[in-house]
């Protein structure tokens, strides 16, 4: 049978065995998208029934309202809040560790491994099985254990369908390959329901997200002939629209699939600062490198960060000059 990762066959082997018995929290990034969750999930049903000993899913912020029926008999745990020493730690779709928790970095600064797919992932983990050209780390992961020879339950199928669904915007994405169609088949095959998968992430939002959305249109202004779609979300934006934080994942997309942009941008107010979303229609455009020049980082299309201590008025000079410096170093 074909291997999808066979690169990663020795190491993942490596990871099954150290995993053995020992106790494991997986771990995923703040904010938790739909592959973090598929991922944490998953991981951690397949490390469980592989051999490891208690395996508990953490988190700085709990499952987002799109990613509940995914769950199953699974939970996020605080990650603020964990402090068995007994446990070591797994992360997941986490570009970097401090992405997860200070104090969870603080407690437990030698993670055990790392599963990943962002380009900026620096594998600071004891292993590291990280793939810029997966689509998703749900997608590596599906990969791996079917490499592995690991049963894939019907609830993980459906997980990690959804996780590869959510990250490659339902295969649209440049990221998307043939062995994301191949792994998708695999999973189909081993139970994923694209039906329930399609009407779990697309036909249950929140009123108060499509508010959220109204809002964000709203605030759309064009930068640079058009190339930089721009939008911002206050907290008074929150209070007004009901919604939560997890909410605003994708509004970014809308800003990038105006026609003309070359970058769409969400720029977030938050108590500790400013967060924001990038997204560029072409991979060259680099948006990860102007999320690294404010602490972020991600994938080439695809990328974010916090830039603690700032406001929306304070940044935003410092911001649109980034961006027209990538879009003039992009045109050259």
């Amino acid at each position: 049978m074909k291997k999808f990762f066979p690169q990663f066959e020795s190491d993942f082997r490596k990871l099954l065995d150290a995993c053995a018995g020992r106790n494991i929290a997986v771990v995923g990034h703040l904010r938790p998208d739909g592959d973090c969750i598929s991922s944490e999930f998953a991981l951690a049903d397949l490390l469980e029934k592989s051999g490891a000993g208690k395996v508990v899913c953490l988190n700085e912020h709990p499952i987002p309202h799109l990613y509940v029926n995914f769950a199953y008999s699974r939970e996020l745990l605080s990650a603020e809040a964990f402090d068995d020493k007994s446990f070591e730690i797994v992360t997941v779709d986490c570009a970097d560790y401090s992405r997860t928790n200070k104090a969870l970095c603080e407690r437990f600064p030698n993670p055990l491994a790392a599963i990943d797919h962002h380009a900026t992932n620096s594998g600071a983990a004891r292993i590291n099985i990280i793939d810029p050209s997966a689509a998703a780390t749900a997608e590596l992961i599906a990969g791996l254990a079917c490499d592995a020879g690991l049963e894939i339950s019907k609830h993980n199928a459906d997980r990690l369908l959804m996780g590869i669904v959510m990250d490659t915007r339902s295969f649209t994405t440049s990221s998307t390959r043939g062995l994301t169609y191949e792994i998708a088949a695999m999973l189909s095959e081993r139970g994923a329901d694209s039906a329930f998968v399609a009407q779990q992430l697309y036909q249950r939002e929140r009123p108060e997200k499509l508010a959220l959305l109204a809002i964000y249109l709203k605030s759309l202004r064009s930068h640079f002939g058009g190339k930089l779609r721009l939008g911002t979300l206050t907290l008074a934006d929150y209070a007004e629209s009901g919604a939560e934080k997890a909410d605003s994942d994708g509004l970014v997309d809308y800003a990038r699939s105006i026609d003309g942009a070359e970058i769409g941008a969400l720029l977030e107010e938050l108590k500790i600062g400013v967060k924001g979303s990038l997204r560029s229609k072409d991979p060259a455009m680099r948006v990860s490198d102007i999320a690294k020049m404010f602490g972020g980082g991600g994938h080439f299309a695809a990328a974010g960060f916090t830039a603690k201590g700032e406001t929306l008025d304070s940044f935003m000079p410092k911001f649109l000059e980034a961006v027209e410096s990538s879009i003039l170093k992009y045109h050259k």
